[in-house]
């Protein structure tokens, strides 16, 4: 199985997935001709994609999926929170397939674990993927670690986790104070801090790879992103690589 990273950010995130018979996109949140091209510059037509499995309702996981999805006939896969959430988001959508929570399903020989974390959105759900006894996380968009979250962070051999934000950019940034404060809470998203100190709690022996996605342009670093993951990395002494992905392009492919 291999992973890789479309790209990511509050202006769109997607990722593939693929085995040698059977691909699948974790979200959808560029344009449809933009995730085409994107889909393009990695190696794969759209009609290969074999399914996609939505992560919430916002727009920056759902922007393209609807017409992607008719356009070549691709299934959706959401929770029932999200297709109600979805404020005409999936409307021009063909098939929809209802996820629940904690209940695996399988795409071709690709199986996805749907379970809950907290963001402020109707019924959000991140993904392991599993295929061959090797598993990759794809976990963006939380406020906070849960239980859940950290148990399958510690099957993983490949991790995409948020490494959002800056505390102390955040708290000096130009967004507005409720905006801050919806960033920071219980159901926002997960600072640079966060982030690592969940690498130092639950990282898994088999961990061989870890992304940081959804950096924030307006507060983060990635050089701050890169500080806190090379001193996990020197402490955890283990063979750990990293990528930080990127909003502007695909980036690389990686073995899971």
């Amino acid at each position: 199985m291999k992973l890789r990273v479309l790209g990511s950010g509050s202006e769109g995130n997607a990722t593939l997935i693929h085995s040698e018979t059977t691909a699948v996109l974790i979200d959808a949140g560029f344009a449809c001709r933009e995730l085409e091209n994107r889909l393009k510059l990695a190696g794969f037509m759209p009609g290969e994609i074999k399914a996609i499995a939505i992560t919430h309702e916002h727009t920056d996981h759902l922007r393209g999926a609807a017409l992607f999805s008719r356009r070549y006939d691709i299934p959706l896969y959401l929770t029932h929170g999200t297709r109600l959430a979805g404020n005409g988001q999936l409307e021009k959508a063909g098939r929809i397939e209802t996820v629940i929570p904690e209940e695996p399903f399988t795409v071709g020989d690709i199986t996805l674990h749907p379970f809950p974390v907290p963001h402020d959105a109707a019924e959000p759900v991140a993904y392991l993927s599993e295929c061959g006894g090797r598993r990759a996380l794809v976990m963006t968009d939380l406020g906070c670690v849960t239980v859940r979250a950290m148990e399958n962070f510690r099957l993983a051999h490949l991790a995409l986790v948020e490494s959002n934000h800056d505390p102390e950019l955040l708290a000096i940034g130009p967004y507005p104070w409720p905006l801050k404060q919806r960033i920071k809470g219980k159901l926002g998203h997960l600072s640079n801090d966060d982030c690592m100190r969940l690498l130092s709690d639950a990282a898994g022996e088999g961990l061989g790879t870890v992304i940081f996605a959804h950096l924030s342009r307006q507060n983060n670093n990635p050089n701050l992103v890169r500080l806190g993951a090379d001193s996990f990395i020197a402490a955890a002494g283990q063979r750990i690589t990293y990528e930080i992905a990127r909003q502007d392009q695909p980036g690389a492919l990686h073995d899971v």
